[in-house]
């Protein structure tokens, strides 16, 4: 039985291009081998390799130089919640800087850019191209409506836990005024204007950003976001989800965790139960409602809140 000639060891277990294995020895039969996927026209993967890296560095493969992943599929592999039609569409979306025109393949959508003078729109991701996170919050913007904006905003601000329990953002508030001003005559600059209003540091998930817009709608205060309560000497007591600035009332997201984890319960009704003896109730938001869990909430009309104890911060 004639053994077959493995690939050139330079391709083996990653995304490669025939055009770069040919150039490295490898034959047509062998590019032709069932071991192999071939996401796209020009592009092996090893059969198996499925993520949407995987197929973002295929692409990238058999794409120019100037190429990198944007918009919505750029968001994925930064881990930004998206709705359900993002999250789910296997469609890449890539972009070029001109005069290259965008790509055109089955699966993929294509975008150009004009390019600038300073650094590229992209960052080197493991030798994958992705936008900066400035740059693909303000491409999102064609992909979102507010809501949703305002979500992935707040979490390119929370950034990613590090090691020692910090967390390191993604892009500061700043930083995506900066970028925005950039690009200030882009399509949908009012939605973006609307949203740079509403991120906020701090937020732990997408449903504490929902309540805290709805609180917001509501006509309150602009809520305090995950700040520690102090007592009178100093001491943490509480630290809320939200707080709202002249009420007497904190509130909480208590999502499905809080049911099946029992620690973590323990960990959140504790500083409730303390905030309560301050005087300062925490409202408990939960997310099981038995249909859309934000199709009621735990707040007054706008005319009522006038009836909410007001106190001196």
């Amino acid at each position: 039985m004639t053994r077959r000639k493995p690939l050139p060891p330079a391709v083996v277990g990653r995304a490669f291009s025939t055009r770069e294995a040919l150039r490295l020895g490898a034959t047509v039969k062998q590019l032709m081998s069932s071991d192999l996927d071939r996401p796209f026209h020009g592009a092996r993967l090893p059969s198996g390799a499925g993520t949407v890296r995987d197929h973002c560095l295929a692409l990238q493969s058999v794409t120019n130089h100037t190429s990198f992943i944007s918009h919505s599929t750029a968001a994925r592999l930064y881990g930004v919640p998206l709705p359900w039609r993002l999250q789910s569409d296997h469609t890449i979306h890539v972009t070029v800087e001109r005069p290259h025109r965008a790509p055109q393949r089955p699966g993929v959508i294509g975008h150009s850019s004009t390019p600038g003078d300073g650094a590229p729109p992209w960052v080197d991701s493991r030798g994958l191209r992705i936008s900066r996170a400035a740059r693909m919050w303000l491409e999102l913007a064609s992909q979102l409506e507010l809501v949703d904006l305002v979500i992935a905003g707040d979490y390119l601000l929370r950034g990613f836990r590090e090691r020692d329990g910090r967390h390191a953002p993604f892009v500061t508030i700043p930083q995506l005024r900066e970028a925005a001003a950039e690009l200030a005559d882009r399509r949908h600059a009012a939605l973006i204007v609307r949203a740079l209003e509403l991120i906020r540091e701090r937020v732990d998930s997408p449903y504490e950003t929902r309540l805290r817009l709805i609180v917001h709608s509501a006509g309150f205060p602009d809520p305090v976001v995950n700040v520690p309560i102090l007592d009178a000497a100093g001491e943490v007591i509480a630290q809320p989800d939200l707080r709202i600035p002249g009420y007497n009332v904190g509130l909480e997201y208590q999502g499905d965790g809080h049911r099946t984890d029992k620690s973590q319960w323990q960990r959140d009704v504790a500083p409730a139960t303390k905030s309560r003896r301050t005087q300062r109730p925490c409202v408990a938001r939960t997310r099981d409602w038995g249909g859309d869990p934000f199709d009621r909430h735990l707040l007054c009309p706008a005319p009522a809140r006038h009836r909410l104890p007001r106190i001196r911060e």
